[in-house]
């Protein structure tokens, strides 16, 4: 092949990947909310309300030992320490969002509950906000001192290392996120499995995967943000 050729090609296909990368970076939670509120509107087919289904999951699975707030915000459920905080949108509908949302969350209790995934990466983010104040001074404190070189020039590229190093460890942060996010739906579809349909069951595993694509999309964001092109994030949300 023709080496002209051939580096025209791989421009094109670097071209293409890192605009498939950046629209998963800037859209993926548009989609989200756009497939949240598909689902939102088609019941989940069980005999079970979405009420019924928190209690039948908490006794079975929990000993009955989680507890469950309603909160306002929309979309805004967690599960944190033993509690689901769930939006009363969430605890009002039987939707398959609800219901997907609902065992998203339980999953990550079932995590809770065998071992220390949650507390391991909480206790990472704590570390890593309060290291992460120093990326930045350390970022352009490195600079000038590697600009004005001489016998500073070793401690501008140790400040330089010291801001990269911070960096990655945002990175692996994040993926760490995306993993322990996955394991929760992998959870949530065994859940899910007992009340439903294969048919529904694969719908909500579709919105799962939406879901977790918006983590994608926050790791590819903290990585492309030097360069302007994506939406901001935060270092270690």
């Amino acid at each position: 092949m023709d080496k002209t050729l051939l580096i025209i090609i791989v421009s094109v296909a670097v071209a293409v990947l890192l605009c498939f990368l950046l629209a998963i970076a800037n859209y993926s939670g548009d989609r989200f909310i756009e497939k949240y509120n598909e689902y939102d509107s088609v019941p989940m087919k069980s005999n079970l309300s979405i009420k019924a289904y928190i209690q039948h999951l908490n006794l079975k699975y929990f000993s009955g030992n989680l507890r469950v707030v309603q909160i306002p915000d929309y979309a805004g459920d967690a599960y944190s320490k033993g509690t689901l905080y769930l939006s009363s949108n969430t605890l009002s509908r039987d939707s398959i969002a609800s219901f997907t949302i609902v065992s998203h969350e339980l999953g990550h209790a079932m995590q809770d509950r065998d071992g220390n995934k949650l507390k391991r990466l909480f206790a990472l983010k704590i570390l890593l906000r309060i290291i992460g104040v120093f990326m930045m001074p350390s970022l352009i404190a490195g600079v000038v001192l590697f600009l004005i070189g001489q016998q500073y020039f070793i401690y501008g590229i140790i400040l330089l290392a010291i801001s990269l190093f911070i960096f990655l460890m945002a990175l692996f942060m994040k993926l760490a996120t995306i993993s322990i996010e996955k394991d929760a739906s992998n959870n949530a579809l065994i859940f899910l499995k007992e009340i439903t349909d294969e048919k529904q069951v694969k719908v909500c595993k579709r919105f799962l995967n939406d879901a977790r694509l918006t983590y994608w999309g926050d790791f590819l964001r903290l990585f492309f943000g030097w360069t302007f092109l994506s939406r901001k994030t935060k270092l270690f949300s």
